[in-house]
């Protein structure tokens, strides 16, 4: 019995100073390995037209706590006004995602310092830009516009590289030589304007102008489109070469399910999008193929002038 008992009590010895060892062993393991960075999703806030500043700010940031929250991360919406300080903080790692319209993502990131993302599409619309008209003006292609009045988005960066490449490549001249170019402050504005003969042309999103054509099918029979520019998408959320893989997964599987939660659902509405679909570095390159074209005509007039 002696001899039982004290091997029963070496074998609880034994146990405990096995547990007790791995125990330690588990926690130092734990100690050592890195805590994750809090998950920063980087926000253009002049993108985001039509919208109260601080409402913006309140929602985006409860969206990001709660993609941030099952993985029991920190999670931080961040505002910048300026693209170029966004850009240092995403190539510094301060930042996971980029969200912005695409032609501000291409004008300060090269294609090699970005991989993956999502971007916001309407459902039934195609996605791009439009030059629109009257049927019954006679305006059938850009160089008919001249010496028009032509309405644009007002603070819209992508319609003003669209329409002054546009203005350079047909007429070798500057829109504000070509027509008589005002702006709007919303796309729907503009439409109206044409639409009641109040402007000659206007250039707006595609899928606005499909929208009001949804809601007024006259404004379907009544104006054309005598010029379009098709992409996959107008703004994009796209992670840098710098970015944590670690969060890949979380923000495209977080993005694709937006729509199924409610604080989704707002912010698919703040950004005026039905859902977002995975993109690549070859959805963006329309974006710098414009933007290389601008580019290359500014440096030629600049050239002319020296």
């Amino acid at each position: 019995m002696i001899s039982i008992t004290h091997s029963l009590r070496r074998a609880g010895c034994w146990l405990a100073l096995t547990t007790l060892t791995t125990l330690t062993a588990l926690t130092g393991q734990a100690r050592a390995e890195p805590a994750l960075t809090p998950l920063v999703l980087g926000f253009y806030l002049p993108g985001i037209r039509d919208a109260n500043p601080t409402d913006v700010r309140a929602s985006l940031q409860l969206w990001v706590e709660e993609i941030a929250k099952p993985y029991r991360l920190q999670g931080e919406a961040r505002m910048y006004e300026d693209m170029r300080t966004l850009y240092r903080d995403a190539m510094q790692k301060r930042v996971n995602l980029v969200i912005a319209p695409a032609m501000e993502i291409a004008e300060v990131f090269r294609p090699d310092e970005l991989t993956q993302g999502f971007s916001a599409r309407r459902r039934g619309s195609d996605e791009g830009l439009a030059v629109i008209v009257q049927k019954s003006s006679g305006l059938r292609q850009f160089l008919d516009l001249r010496g028009k009045h032509v309405l644009k988005l007002s603070n819209d960066r992508l319609g003003q590289v669209f329409l002054e490449t546009q203005c350079q490549r047909e007429a070798d001249s500057s829109c504000s030589t070509l027509f008589n170019l005002t702006e709007e402050k919303r796309d729907l504005q503009s439409i109206h304007k044409v639409f009641f003969g109040q402007a000659d042309a206007a250039l707006v999103s595609l899928a606005t102008l499909h929208a009001a054509g949804e809601l007024n099918p006259q404004i379907s029979a009544r104006l054309r489109v005598i010029l379009d520019w098709k992409v996959q998408a107008l703004a994009f959320g796209m992670m840098t070469v710098r970015s944590d893989p670690t969060y890949r997964d979380i923000l495209l599987r977080s993005a694709m399910q937006a729509a199924q939660s409610v604080r989704g659902v707002q912010i698919l509405e703040l950004f005026k999008t039905d859902y977002m679909v995975r993109a690549g570095i070859s959805d963006m390159q329309p974006f710098w193929n414009l933007y290389h074209e601008y580019q290359s005509t500014n440096r030629k007039k600049m050239a002319l002038r020296e």
